[in-house]
């Protein structure tokens, strides 16, 4: 099924299967999705608080002091306790999903899942970060020297450091941000070949590199239409969630007395509505996508490996 088509037939599957948002859901906001919805309620520290939270002396002649390296090691653990249990969670999520765009009689009939198919779906997205990995470690000296001359002396104290620090290096972000896109889509064809065909975890990624190089010409338009999407959906819920939550924290900095309670069970409701309808379209937006890449792999017997013997063979 080519790149449209497959577009097209997973939007309609995604308004018919409204059971599958739930799960599509889990998975978006359990592989860093739910920042989406924490960014605009939270306030970006200020240099002071930044200046706070590291300390003053943190930074000698001779180097980082113990502790400050100690707060790095347990920000370190931290954000890999986190990755990995959402990529565990959002790999359940995809299996269930890919799983239920599978379940189509034009697409013949499935290979029974092998063993261990969650752990290797988790080591298959694992393994997607390494182009991200890479890059980021590349130009993660110069973001540094930036964000040290930001945070010493400073080109604007109002923008958040990190915007700031994007601005004055976008070749970097922007070549992390192409690394990422180019990671999910290898390691998203590398899973739904796991799923669809039971191919083991060098026959998978090896055969979702293969589907991407090969088939570019189909695959990078249906990228851009994905990311288009994304854009517009996460980009107005976004816009929503702040545009209500400022009425909340003008209402608690408000008046107090009836006048005041009204306020703020109205910005209230209306910040809640903002919040679920954000998530109810990330929820569709998450479906589409997954049900529209697993139509393109489905139908796709050269991205397979062609007959069922030579699937196997992946």
């Amino acid at each position: 099924m080519d790149g449209w088509r497959s577009a097209w037939t997973g939007a309609g599957r995604a308004l018919a299967g409204l059971g599958l948002w739930p799960v599509a859901l889990a998975g978006f906001l359990a592989r860093g999705g739910i920042v989406v919805f924490v960014l605009p309620v939270i306030v970006p520290p200020s240099l002071v608080g930044l200046a706070t939270f590291i300390g003053p002396a943190s930074i000698t002649p001779d180097g980082p002091t113990p502790a400050l390296l100690l707060r790095i090691a347990l920000a370190i653990a931290l954000f890999s306790a986190v990755l990995l249990v959402g990529t565990i969670v959002g790999a359940a999520a995809e299996i269930a999903l890919i799983g239920a765009g599978r379940s189509d009689p034009g697409l013949g009939d499935p290979l029974p899942a092998a063993s261990g198919l969650l752990r290797r779906v988790v080591a298959i997205r694992l393994i997607s970060l390494l182009p991200v990995a890479i890059v980021f470690g590349i130009g993660i000296q110069r973001l540094g020297q930036i964000a040290y001359l930001e945070l010493t002396l400073p080109t604007d104290l109002v923008t958040p450091i990190a915007i700031r620090v994007a601005a004055r290096a976008p070749e970097v972000v922007g070549a992390i941000l192409l690394a990422w896109l180019v990671g999910e889509t290898w390691g998203g064809l590398a899973t739904r070949l796991a799923v669809l065909w039971a191919a083991g975890l060098a026959r998978a990624l090896g055969g979702g590199l293969n589907l991407l190089l090969r088939r570019i010409v189909v695959v990078v338009p249906l990228l851009a239409l994905s990311v288009l999407g994304a854009v517009v959906v996460l980009g107005l819920a976004i816009g929503l969630i702040a545009w209500s939550w400022g009425f909340v924290r003008d209402a608690l900095l408000g008046g107090t007395g009836f006048s005041g309670v009204l306020a703020m069970a109205g910005s209230t409701l209306l910040f809640v509505t903002c919040w679920v309808a954000g998530l109810t379209g990330a929820a569709a937006l998450a479906t589409w996508r997954g049900l529209t890449w697993t139509l393109f792999l489905g139908e796709d017997h050269r991205g397979s490996g062609g007959t069922r013997p030579e699937r196997a063979t992946l």
